[in-house]
């Protein structure tokens, strides 16, 4: 029998979301999801993503989320400073962690083998003064991942602990195709103040301190994303969005002529490596591939095509020739 409506202890379920964990109703909701009395699934795969899902032993169970609103707090004065803004990049990275790992843990709680097809949002809420030393500590932002919790059996990973990963269903039938799975996902975040570095008025040139401030940036954040890799065992990281924003922002000082920068530097991608055992099957039975082809205004030695007439005719010769060698 399906589970009937039934009464939440608010203050049990705040304390949950305090802990870092899923609110009552969200696991009343996936514990009906993934009974025996279920009837659909849902899920945010795509057709295509969904068949060849089917085509490499995985089975759609639900689709899962997380998410984090998160109060960054007051920022210390970094007035002169060229750095990272510490308060600001640990916000981000903890509401990232936290809406992920409660996306993991619904999709424990169906029994999930892997997530697929996470895909990420991220918003503020609210902005703060951003004042070198003067911000009123009002910024929120809210951070949400959204994903398909799939069986699939030929992932390698302990009991409980499904894999998270942002790979297509398209990405993942290639991947198993060739040998491989994935044993993680990877996020990082970095906010990185240049100081002076952008002069008012009519100037031109090459801004290097803002080249510099960005290379430093992209560095810390390669550098934290490549141990995130060691520790889930990864032999290499793949489908990675890599995200750059540079803002101009005044220095702080009253009448000052220059003007500072703001990096926000974000990198998502997952972890793969070879699947213990692997031995690639045979493509007997794979269709061949066909290309169309249109030789539009192409010189032949001796004659050049000069009428629509010939272009459409070489056009339906070619697609004739394609369709016989298909029907071989």
């Amino acid at each position: 029998m399906p589970l009937g409506p039934q009464k939440i202890d608010l203050a049990q379920s705040l304390a949950a979301l305090q802990r870092g964990e899923l609110p009552t109703r969200a696991r009343l909701r996936l514990a009906e999801e993934a009974g025996p009395n279920k009837k659909l699934f849902t899920s945010d795969l795509s057709v295509n993503e969904f068949l060849l899902a089917r085509e490499s032993n995985m089975q759609a169970i639900s689709q899962v989320m997380g998410s984090s609103i998160y109060h960054i707090g007051v920022i210390r004065d970094y007035k002169g400073a060229t750095c990272e803004i510490t308060t600001i990049s640990d916000a981000h990275r903890e509401s990232r962690r936290l809406a992920i790992s409660r996306l993991y843990q619904e999709a424990k709680l169906v029994g999930a083998d892997a997530v697929v097809g996470v895909r990420l949002q991220e918003r503020w809420i609210t902005m703060g003064q951003h004042g070198k030393g003067g911000d009123d500590g009002g910024e929120i932002i809210e951070f949400t991942v959204v994903g398909t919790a799939v069986r699939a059996p030929w992932i390698t990973h302990r009991h409980g602990e499904p894999i998270v990963t942002d790979l297509s269903g398209q990405d993942l039938w290639a991947m198993q195709e060739d040998g491989f799975e994935p044993c993680g996902f990877l996020f990082e975040f970095c906010r990185y103040h240049v100081w002076h570095v952008m002069a008012r008025g009519f100037t031109s040139g090459e801004v290097s301190g803002a080249l510099a401030g960005i290379d430093a940036a992209k560095h810390l954040v390669e550098q934290r994303l490549h141990r995130q890799a060691k520790q889930v065992q990864a032999e290499f990281v793949v489908g990675s969005d890599i995200k750059v924003e540079v803002r101009e922002v005044p220095c702080g000082w009253e009448g000052c002529e220059l003007d500072d920068i703001d990096i926000d530097v974000s990198w998502f991608a997952t972890g793969i490596r070879r699947i213990p055992g692997f031995r690639p099957a045979t493509h007997a039975n794979v269709p061949p591939l066909i290309m169309s082809m249109m030789p539009l205004g192409r010189r032949r030695k001796g004659e050049v095509i000069e009428d629509e007439e010939d272009d459409s005719d070489e056009i339906q010769k070619l697609a004739r020739e394609a369709e016989e060698n298909a029907a071989e």
